[in-house]
């Protein structure tokens, strides 16, 4: 019989937002690996959690299970969001009680369901995507609570290990990961830019993701008008309030067009399409600083396009100037240079292209698995 393993997920599932995209591609791999997966997420209006599936391209290899949460009016949403955390909560225990066996895994970035399903199995893991910013001792006491923890980068597996006193030999440090084949398809530059109705006579700049400013959004928008007419800066992504906003602040720059939310089945063809792939995380904040792993990084290595990407600790973590240009964040001007060098240079866009392919063949989803699964196996 397989070991079973049950992913716990608040989000919307499936969603716009890179979490929902995360537990999918979590689950279809350590099923790969041989587990039993199945997601556990909250039953919410409008959302059909069987559609996963198709939405993300992933194969039906693990099931979905909707556990009750309490949701009010969107009017009330931070009371809303914890009525709903704390009730999906009491389910994942009342479901984790009535299904698990004792070597079975409960495994979620998501504290206090995990929390909940620690008082009733032995086996719970810890993956930490972002890092507290209050209430330390509280969280310190729920990492003595569960067996595993896994960190995105070595900034959070030193910090952990300073604050909370947690070795670093018992910590899994993984960043996130891509389906390489999912991203580097056989089309060509012209042939996406045809299907996409792109422009074939612009240098082209791509960004994929989600509009918030500490993503660097705002200055890429003002690199934008600092490059001539021959350039085009693509952003592709965003929720729908987002998109208007940005749309309302850039969309009058004829060097920017505003695509809003695509597919995610779409976005590899959005890359391709690219002379340029931009990621200009902002350095002012800790979450872009720090915390996060940004699957788009890795996305974007698997698209053969040359990257330029903000300097900072979490891409420095990925990447260095042997495989992309790295520039100072939050820089307009030298975001613009470095999109326009590289737009220009063939050659060394060449190099870096392959240099960051051949990077990122170790950081395929089935491979993230297949160690998490060794660490589990080893302690």
């Amino acid at each position: 019989m397989k070991r079973r393993l049950f992913l716990i997920f608040h989000g919307r599932f499936p969603g716009e937002k890179a979490a929902s995209l995360f537990a999918a591609k979590s689950a279809e791999s350590f099923a790969d690996a041989g587990l039993d997966v199945t997601i556990l997420v909250p039953r919410r209006a409008g959302v059909d959690s069987q559609s996963a599936y198709e939405y993300f391209g992933v194969k039906k290899n693990f099931s979905v299970v909707e556990l009750d949460a309490t949701e009010l009016s969107s009017v009330w949403k931070k009371i809303s969001f914890w009525l709903s955390y704390r009730s999906f909560a009491k389910s994942v225990k009342a479901y984790i009680v009535a299904h698990a066996g004792p070597d079975d895994i409960v495994y979620s970035n998501e504290t206090l369901p995990l929390l909940a399903a620690s008082s009733v199995s032995a086996n719970t893991f810890y993956e930490m995507h972002d890092f507290p910013e209050s209430k330390l001792a509280l969280f310190g006491r729920f990492l003595k609570k569960v067996r595993w923890v896994l960190v995105h980068n070595t900034w959070k597996r030193d910090k952990v290990a300073e604050m909370f006193g947690i070795s670093p030999d018992a910590m899994l440090c993984e960043p996130n990961a891509v389906d390489i084949a999912q991203f580097d398809i056989s089309m060509s530059k012209e042939e996406a830019r045809r299907e996409l109705g792109l422009p074939m006579d612009k240098k082209i700049a791509v960004y994929t993701g989600h509009l918030y400013g500490w993503k660097g959004v705002d200055t890429l928008a003002k690199a934008a008008d600092m490059l001539s007419d021959d350039f085009v800066v693509v952003f592709v992504g965003g929720t729908p309030a987002d998109m208007a906003a940005f749309r309302a602040k850039y969309g009058a720059s004829k060097r920017i067009m505003i695509t809003g939310h695509k597919k995610h089945a779409e976005i590899p063809i959005w890359q391709k399409a690219a002379d340029v792939l931009v990621l200009p995380n902002s350095g002012k904040e800790a979450i872009s600083l720090y915390y996060t792993s940004p699957m788009k990084l890795f996305e974007y290595m698997a698209s053969r396009r040359p990257i330029v990407a903000s300097d900072i600790p979490s891409i420095r973590e990925i990447v260095d100037g042997s495989c992309a240009s790295l520039v100072l964040a939050d820089d307009a001007k030298a975001l613009a240079a470095a999109i326009r060098e590289l737009a220009n240079d063939a050659g060394k866009s060449a190099t870096l292209s392959a240099a960051a392919f051949q990077k990122v063949s170790d950081h395929t989803w089935d491979k993230r698995a297949s160690r998490i699964i060794d660490f589990v196996e080893k302690r």
